[in-house]
């Protein structure tokens, strides 16, 4: 009995120090405010959201020239994506998260999910609070990612 409550101990804290303490919080938001998803799609949403944001080829910081980026362009980009339905993925410290483009340091995670077929934009908060936009980032995966979610959603 006691090695067992030893073992369960000693892997919940190996569990919170070994990533940090920093459990990513995962949030749906639209119309009808925050919507809880099943504990059981959290985990795969989470990984879906991530490795949609490891296929970003470029971004609004990196590649600001070449995409015509501006500060007022990707936050206006930004905030119609939030007036929608749209996920987040926070942190409680930044994350090093390496990308086709590149490495980002991110704080979260925001996708916007108002198009009927895929997910239709991607952006990251850095640890400064700044709005990073990312382009050309798998077709497939937005689009399996909002399947998961509409599926979610029906299920809930």
């Amino acid at each position: 009995m006691l090695r067992a409550t030893a073992f369960l101990i000693f892997a919940a804290l190996t569990s919170a120090t070994g990533r940090g303490g920093d459990t990513p919080v995962l949030e749906l938001h639209d119309k009808e405010g925050v919507r809880v998803l099943d504990a059981k799609v959290l985990a795969e949403i989470h990984s879906l959201a991530l490795r949609l944001l490891e296929t970003s080829n470029f971004n609004s910081e990196r590649d600001r020239d070449l995409l015509k980026a501006t500060p007022k362009s990707t936050h206006a980009a930004y905030r119609k994506a939030v007036a929608g339905r749209y996920l987040v993925v926070s942190f409680d410290t930044p994350r090093r998260i390496k990308t086709i483009g590149g490495e980002v340091d991110v704080l979260e995670v925001v996708i916007g999910l108002d198009r009927p077929d895929y997910a239709d934009s991607l952006f990251s908060i850095d640890s400064e609070g700044r709005v990073v936009a990312h382009q050309k980032y798998s077709g497939t995966d937005g689009i399996e990612l909002l399947r998961r979610v509409k599926a979610a959603l029906s299920d809930a």
